[in-house]
Formats: C-alpha cells, sequence, structure tokens
C-alpha cells in the first residue's frame, strides 16, 4: 500500500517516561517519615533497646544497685537513730492499777465523764531538741476497719445538716433516737462518735510548765477544704446516749483535735498528734505528765501511751526503712560478688559464647548417632569394610560432609 503523505507532528505529540515532580519532590517523599513524639508511641515506632545479659553487665548492675540503696540506707538509718522518743503508757496507772476490767470501767464511771486525775513521770537520759511532739496511741484500736472507715459523711461536715446528703452511711450514729429523725447529730458517724477526750499537761519536775501547742495540728487541706464552718449538732451530748468519746463548741473547721482525729490511722495502734512542745529538753530532767483519763479501752483491754518525741527530715523514729535499704544493697552486692568470683576468676564452668554442643536437641542427635555407630561396629567388627566397602568409622565423617553445604564454583 502506498504510505499517505501525512505525516504527524511529533513535536506536538511527544511523550517522555520522566516524572514531572522536581528532584526535591521526590526526595522528600522517598525521604522516612518523621512522627511526633505522640504519634511515635501510638504508632509503635519508638525506638528498642535489648540489652545483652552478661555476667559483666549483670556484675555492673547489681553493683550500681548495691551503691544505690547503701548511699540512701546510712543517712536515712543515721537520721532515724538520731531521733529521741520516749514512750509512757498511763492506761493501767494510777488508780487503775492491779485492778481487772471491770473495776476499771466502774471507776469511770463513777465520774461521770469528768475523769480520773493522776500523774505519770518521764526520766529524759538525751536531750530532745525543739520541737518536741506530744502524741498518743490507743493499743488495739483497729481504727483502719472498713466499717469504721465507711462510717462517715463528708458532705454534711462541709455543708452542715441541711445538705440533703442521705445520712445511712453514719448509722446507727445518725440520730440521736432511731426513731425519732428529727434530732440528726452532727457530724455524724463512728469516727466522730468515738472522739478521743483524755487530755495531757506537761511540766517538769523542778518547777517550770511546758505548753503543749495544739494550734496548728492539722492539715490545712482539712480545715480549708474538706470541713467546713459547721456547728455541731447533736454531737456526744454529756449524758445523752450514744455517749461516746469527746464533743466540741466550736466549729468543724476550727477544731484542730477533732480534724486529726478524723484521719483513720493505717495500723492496728492508732496514734495521733496532740500538740507541740516548742523548747528543748534537757537530759536529766524529769517531766511530769498529768492525764485526764476518760476514754474507756478497759473493755477490750486496750493500753493508752503518751509519746514524746522528736523528728528528722525522714520523720519520726523508724530504723526498718534504713535498715532494709542497707539489707538490699548488701544482699546486690553478694550478687556482684558472685559473679565476679565465679564468672571473672573462673571458678564456675562457663559455655563459650555461640556454643551450641550443649543444646538439647543436638545432645540427643549425637547420642543417637553414636549408639548407631556402636551397634554397626559390634555386628561387622571394628574397621571392617561394609558392602560399599566405606570403613564403619567413618559414617560420622560422611554425615558431616553430607550436612556441609556445597562449595560456590570458583570463577
Amino acid at each position: 500500500m502506498p504510505r499517505s503523505n501525512v505525516s504527524a507532528d511529533t513535536s506536538v505529540h511527544s511523550f517522555t517516561t520522566e516524572d514531572t515532580a522536581t528532584s526535591a519532590d521526590t526526595e522528600r517523599r522517598r525521604a522516612p517519615k518523621k512522627y511526633k513524639w505522640h504519634k511515635k508511641f501510638a504508632y509503635q515506632k519508638f525506638k528498642g533497646w535489648r540489652p545483652i545479659l552478661t555476667p559483666h553487665n549483670a556484675e555492673l548492675f547489681f553493683v550500681a544497685c548495691a551503691a544505690l540503696l547503701i548511699a540512701l540506707g546510712v543517712p536515712i538509718l543515721i537520721a532515724s537513730l538520731n531521733v529521741v522518743e520516749y514512750r509512757v503508757p498511763y492506761a493501767f496507772e494510777g488508780p487503775f492499777a492491779g485492778q481487772d476490767p471491770g473495776a476499771r470501767q466502774a471507776l469511770l464511771a463513777q465520774q461521770g465523764g469528768y475523769g480520773v486525775n493522776y500523774t505519770v513521770t518521764l526520766n529524759v537520759d538525751k536531750r530532745m531538741e525543739a520541737p518536741v511532739y506530744v502524741i498518743f496511741e490507743l493499743g488495739s484500736f483497729f481504727q483502719n476497719f472498713r466499717r469504721y472507715v465507711r462510717s462517715y459523711d463528708g458532705t454534711r461536715m462541709h455543708d452542715g445538716a441541711n445538705s440533703g446528703s442521705p445520712v445511712s452511711a453514719c448509722a446507727p450514729f445518725a440520730y440521736i433516737d432511731s426513731n425519732n429523725d428529727s434530732l440528726p447529730i452532727n457530724p455524724c458517724g463512728q469516727i466522730a462518735q468515738s472522739f478521743f477526750n483524755d487530755t495531757f499537761s506537761l511540766s517538769l519536775a523542778g518547777g517550770g510548765q511546758l505548753q503543749v501547742d495544739d494550734s496548728d495540728i492539722a492539715w490545712s487541706s482539712d480545715a480549708n477544704h474538706l470541713y467546713g464552718p459547721v456547728a455541731p449538732e447533736n454531737f456526744n451530748p454529756a449524758g445523752g446516749y450514744p455517749r461516746g468519746g469527746n464533743t466540741t463548741d466550736l466549729v468543724l473547721n476550727q477544731n484542730q483535735h477533732w480534724m486529726v482525729w478524723m484521719r483513720p490511722h493505717s495500723k492496728v495502734a492508732a496514734q495521733k498528734l496532740y500538740g507541740r512542745i516548742d523548747q528543748s529538753i534537757e537530759a536529766g530532767q524529769q517531766v511530769l505528765i498529768s492525764v485526764t483519763n476518760r476514754y474507756n479501752t478497759y473493755e477490750y483491754s486496750g493500753a493508752k501511751t503518751v509519746i514524746l518525741t522528736t523528728n528528722s527530715w525522714v520523720g519520726g523514729k523508724n530504723v526498718f526503712l534504713g535498715a532494709l535499704y542497707l539489707a538490699t544493697g548488701g544482699v546486690c552486692l553478694l550478687v556482684a560478688l558472685f559473679f565476679f568470683a565465679g564468672y571473672d576468676l573462673g571458678l564456675i564452668w562457663k559455655r563459650p559464647y555461640a556454643d551450641m554442643s550443649n543444646l538439647s536437641w543436638l545432645r540427643r542427635h549425637a547420642t543417637e548417632l553414636q549408639a548407631q555407630q556402636q551397634f554397626m561396629a559390634a555386628s561387622s567388627g571394628d574397621g571392617m569394610p561394609r558392602s560399599n566397602g566405606t570403613p564403619v568409622q567413618d559414617v560420622a565423617a560422611d554425615g558431616a560432609a553430607a550436612a556441609a553445604p556445597p562449595e560456590q564454583p570458583k570463577n
């Protein structure tokens, strides 16, 4: 066929395989995408670190732990040992000494809520630097008991009896008379009802009163936020039911002793701060503690103790924390010495790195191969040729040669 004289304009209809984008755009698309830290967390793009556990790494780890724990334990233990603490039991002293629980309760009941006054003494053998804290402790009180802790209504203690909050949590200490809901108790509940009411005053035997400051012993958050300026209502009335412990005429967020009492203690023996003495007590002095005993713990033979103690940067006297740090640091140091003696000094056999001869499946295969060789040697005689003329002792070599990868041809 004759060719057409019409020619296509190749300049107009030319095509190219190159991308129309610039090289900068291409490089930007090919570069790894950068994520912000929260997207890296969501997409699991964070870099991982898996250290290889070697004896030397273990030594360094345990030595570092031992150094850190000992560095913490020594100052904590020293600070705790420098705390001066004296404990003076008083529940079974004075007129209560040598009596049975029934007689002790009868003696308290005869006083009609005014309490029994007597004095216990404390001989100070070591100087107590100011401030000296006065604490009382109730033995076997179990203030952390669940039903006791739940008997509490914070809304009524913050907003008052007209807050509309139900008082079911405070039962049976919600009303003066359980048959009459017109006499609600505020603060209600078992914690408030059992408010501690023993009092103490301290003096020196040679004369001079030790002023106990109780104006700032509660948490400031309790006075400013937890409790409000709510006047108590039908709270432990004298001679009324249920007469539990102490009462108060102050609004709730101004009674420091009540706010301290309302924070349950975590241990079996409940300890509460009573006040602070802002003067030092010299060694050799005798402190006279005048006690007004009103709180009845004799029904369950509970002990009561007055504690005088100083303080440190780690708190009161508690040698357990410092001793625990030192003991744990010592154990870490012994473990580090074990790795050093066992692996660095060679006192313990160790498998070389990348040695697979002790793997269980390889040991099993070697045992089976050795048993097969022994069987063949016993049946045909050591060194006797097989049917194909190959000696028996060459079986292992044949197996190793068969397992080896083929040799690559040379160029």
